[in-house]
């Protein structure tokens, strides 16, 4: 009773002190909430992210394999080991059909079970005599009774008194051996135990859908087995034979669209137990199908996004626990007379910390009921974003839950929070009141991180890591995948915060330089305000910390993030050229002859100069469609040319001058030589046989105006063409000189030389509110054959949604927010404690006669410096981060990443709309600090004393 009494007395002493300081108290909650919520939706969302993945994958495969990952198949096969009693075989099918199956906590789509013997002696009684058949297997099947439908007689009965049993045979038994709905059989079991049974045709049956991947086996599989009532096997045909059962199947189909990365975790260990299970109860059974491998793929995943992106968001979460440390030493600083008190009436420090403990015991408590729930919001916020504070709630959304990963990794924030926010009630606890005293007048020292010189030193690990990423080839080596690496954001971040700490120590001399020049004409708000800045520089240095690492790491963000999305866009709209481009064959006129090998035509291969061999759609039938704005014809094609120096392979690319600039998403002066692509198109209009050449086809004596031959072999014909050079080109749009010299000339042309037409393929600009397989379907109902599509926009939406990519700008984004947030309140509260503190030194001024307004004034142009010194030097320091960085990723997708070229920039439009929040959020702030200063008392503050 005692104990709790003690506790009791603790928990209400501590609940009176967070009261007395509710709003530090509410700061400190909040910063804890953050910690939480952040630590939390990392795994939440590389669970959710994943598990897209998963259904992607489970749909991919059913649609390639007709059957789902999640399919379980277990078997036992008496040939691999040894035929069995049904008494044998009968707990394991209990336990799967009672425990086992329901006991994976997922939805049961299908589950179908089959048992049969090893293969009978079947014969026919017919007028007297025994016709023998063939060798067939009897057995059961259940849960596919809406799989197949009966074509004559009804489902076979139990057998109960009747003297023969009821079997269904499949259709194609009855014809093999034809055998009707009625006829009598006689079954017998040959070997040490002869049996025989007596049947009789009661159905025959076939299968609704061969493809359909509720079947455990291709239906045909099952066509020689006798089919009887599950009660008769079991029953009458189990007494009957000895060892009966020499194959047993079991096949559940699990539905996981509802599925959670929650249940998705911990269902391979369920799967495995249930399978020891199995093997246990039936020795030799086998799980032959299962999701382990698909679950094994997940788990890897899900433990690799993770890791990398709380590896990214270390600097975000570091920002918060600076937060909190920073409001725990405003409380301590409120509270520092207290605790020298108290130290000086005997209490021991280790008492004090004690306090602070459970204090913040009481808050960590209330920030983990709190930041769970928001860090699934956050985590959904994160499987939205497209780029750095580039959010799409459009869109279908993946269940989210909390799991103990989440838990986890809050738990250890959570410990990481309150060990940092007890560093300054420990640092405290050292202080005597003459301490206290000369700390209230002046900084007695500067804090340890000057001291130690550990912004200086810590330029040496910055600038070697520059120097590793200019000198080294980049920060992503081959095929590297650029978000899997952690120096993306460590490295900038480093130089950040080690920049952000060399200005917190430049800052006080600029500002003590400016007081001294204020002297001269006697300007005393500003002269007030200079010197409390210069002299005081504890009071903002926490919240001038936060601001400056907040905007360079916004401006390094903001800045990568363009670099990615104007790479990514680049390329992706280079590698299409179009918007969409439709791959599209025509009709053939040469008929396939039936059953030839390949479906070769029919030989001799028909002239085209004599007749056509594919007939084609026109072009601007495309433009019936809806959605579709332009359509160029675009082919490609083989051709060797004669160089001089020898013959080389080259890509032939045929357009139509006319239409092709219409479909063009892009095309850079840079790419033609520096001249536009309407220059280009005016060459080809003038010169129906002109060709552009890429540059390296220049030289060995080829230049601009020269003819140049070349042989082209289109789907079987040869032809020898000559072209002539009009220009030089070091890109063409959807085509890579990677793979061969580019020669583009007019379609048209290709077509006269050959003596008719042949396959191309047709680029449309197209609405892109329109889905794309809206488009291609109407074009289809036009009757255009579509073979396949290359979509922009469809590419450009599956690299926004790659886990790593949007897993890396979701941190950045949801930790900026939150970053800004706590920034903004920083600055806030520093300023109120700061102002409170100073009340009497404002009450003395007022006392000597500087009007209120000029106090107002000083205090504002206080924080207007701080702001706008945070401001200016946050954006210089992220744009040296940003120009030391982010030039040397090697960034792209395609398959030729890097081409074409994007250069970086610094990102100052998207600067501005984070200044002018910045600026509004901290206009209020202002406001509030105003009202909250009038309410200050100077001077009763300066005839009490009360600074707090």
């Amino acid at each position: 009773m005692r104990l709790i009494l003690a506790t009791l007395s603790v928990l209400t002493a501590a609940l009176k002190r967070l009261r007395s300081n509710f709003g530090l108290t509410l700061c400190a909650w909040l910063a804890a909430v953050t910690a939480v919520a952040l630590a939390s939706a990392i795994p939440s969302y590389a669970e959710a992210a994943n598990l897209r993945l998963l259904r992607d994958e489970i749909r991919q495969q059913e649609e390639r394999a007709g059957r789902s990952p999640f399919a379980l198949l277990f078997r036992y096969v008496g040939a691999w080991n040894t035929p069995l009693e049904w008494e044998r075989v009968a707990p394991a099918d209990d336990y799967l059909r009672r425990e086992g199956i329901p006991g994976l906590d997922l939805p049961i789509n299908s589950f179908a079970r089959h048992v049969r013997t090893a293969p009978l002696r079947l014969f026919l009684a017919s007028g007297g005599e025994t016709i023998f058949l063939k060798n067939a297997p009897l057995g059961f099947i259940s849960g596919l009774d809406d799989r197949f439908r009966i074509v004559d007689g009804r489902m076979p009965q139990p057998v109960g008194n009747a003297a023969a049993l009821d079997v269904m045979i499949s259709r194609a038994f009855a014809d093999e051996v034809g055998l009707n709905v009625g006829d009598a059989l006689t079954i017998v079991a040959s070997g040490t135990s002869p049996a025989t049974l007596q049947a009789r045709v009661a159905a025959i049956w076939e299968p609704i859908n061969q493809n359909d991947p509720a079947w455990f086996f291709p239906p045909q599989t099952l066509s020689d087995v006798l089919l009887v009532a599950e009660e008769s096997f079991t029953g009458s045909v189990a007494e009957a034979l000895r060892n009966d059962v020499d194959q047993a199947i079991w096949f559940v189909r699990l539905g996981s669209e509802g599925m959670t990365g929650v249940q998705a975790t911990p269902l391979l260990s369920r799967i495995e137990t249930v399978r020891a299970r199995v093997a246990g109860i039936l020795p030799g059974s086998r799980l032959e199908q299962g999701p382990a491998e698909v679950l094994q793929r997940y788990q890897s995943r899900v433990s690799t996004l993770t890791t990398q992106l709380f590896v990214f968001s270390t600097p975000i979460l570091a920002l918060t626990l600076y937060f909190a440390a920073l409001i725990a030493a405003l409380i301590v600083r409120r509270q520092s007379s207290e605790i020298a008190l108290l130290k000086s009436r005997g209490v021991r420090s280790v008492q004090i910390l004690g306090m602070y403990l459970v204090e913040w015991f009481i808050i960590g408590a209330a920030a983990l009921a709190t930041g769970l729930p928001l860090g699934l919001v956050f985590a959904t916020v994160m499987s939205r974003v497209r780029s750095f504070l580039d959010v799409d709630f459009s869109g279908v959304s993946v269940p989210l839950a909390p799991g103990a990963q989440s838990l986890t990794f809050a738990l250890a924030v959570l410990a990481i929070t309150v060990v940092a926010a007890l560093i300054p009630a420990l640092a405290a606890t050292r202080r005597t009141l003459v301490d206290e005293q000369q700390q209230a007048a002046r900084a007695v020292r500067p804090p340890f991180w000057q001291r130690a010189y550990l912004d200086l030193l810590l330029l040496i690990p910055a600038a070697y890591g520059v120097y590793q990423l200019q000198t080294g080839g980049g920060l992503f080596q081959g095929s590297a995948d650029p978000f899997s690496n952690p120096l993306l954001v460590l490295t900038p971040a480093l130089i950040c915060f080690t920049l952000g700490l060399l200005a917190l120590r430049l800052i006080p001399l600029v500002l003590e330089a400016l007081a001294r020049l204020a002297t001269i004409p006697a300007w005393v708000a500003p002269l007030v305000t200079l010197r409390a800045l210069a002299r005081q520089t504890d009071n903002y240095r926490g919240a001038l910390l936060l601001l400056i690492l907040t905007l360079s790491l916004a401006m390094y963000s903001s800045t990568m993030a363009d670099a990615f999305d104007g790479a990514m866009r680049t390329e992706l709209t280079y590698q299409v050229g179009a918007m969409t481009q439709l791959f599209e064959t025509g009709e053939s006129t040469e008929r396939v002859r039936p059953g030839q090998p390949g479906g070769q035509p029919q030989q001799p291969r028909r002239d085209i100069r004599e007749e056509a061999r594919f007939l084609f759609v026109p072009v601007s039938e495309h433009l019936q469609a809806p959605g579709v704005r332009a359509a160029a014809r675009v082919g490609r094609y083989d051709a060797v040319v004669n160089i001089g120096a020898g013959n080389r392979q080259v890509q032939l690319v045929g357009i139509d001058r006319s239409d092709f600039p219409n479909v063009i998403t892009r095309f850079d002066r840079a790419w033609g030589g520096g001249e536009s692509l309407g220059g280009l198109m005016n060459l080809l209009a003038r010169h129906p046989n002109g060709a552009l050449v890429s540059r390296d086809l220049l030289g060995n004596g080829l230049q601009v105006g020269d003819a140049l031959p070349a042989t082209l072999r289109i789907y079987g014909d040869q032809r020898e063409v000559r072209f002539r050079i009009v220009a030089a080109i070091d890109l063409w749009p959807g085509f890579y000189p990677q793979d061969g010299p580019i020669v583009v000339v007019n379609l048209n042309y290709i077509f006269d030389e050959m003596g008719g037409q042949y396959p191309y393929d047709v680029w449309i600009t197209r609405d892109p509110l329109l889905p794309i397989d809206e488009v291609v379907s109407s074009v289809r109902r036009l009757g255009i054959p579509v073979i396949d599509t290359l979509d922009a926009a469809t590419l450009i939406a599956r690299e926004q949604a790659r886990p790593q990519r949007q897993g890396l700008f979701g941190v950045l984004t949801i930790g900026f927010l939150t970053a800004g947030t706590l920034t903004l309140l920083g600055f806030l509260v520093a300023g109120f404690i700061t102002a409170r503190r100073r009340a009497i030194e404002l009450g003395m001024l007022r006392a000597l006669g500087l009007s209120g307004f000029g106090v107002a004034v000083a205090l504002v142009l206080e924080q207007l410096l701080l702001i706008g010194a945070g401001l200016a030097t946050g954006s210089g320091i992220g744009a040296v981060a940003a120009l030391l960085i982010v030039p040397s990723m090697q960034v792209g997708v395609g398959p030729y990443p890097g081409v074409p070229a994007y250069p970086p920039r610094l990102a100052w439009e998207s600067m501005t709309g984070i200044y002018a929040a910045f600026g509004v959020t901290l206009a209020f702030a202002l406001l509030a600090l105003g009202v909250a200063l009038v309410r200050i008392r100077l001077f009763q503050a300066v005839k009490l004393g009360d600074v707090n």
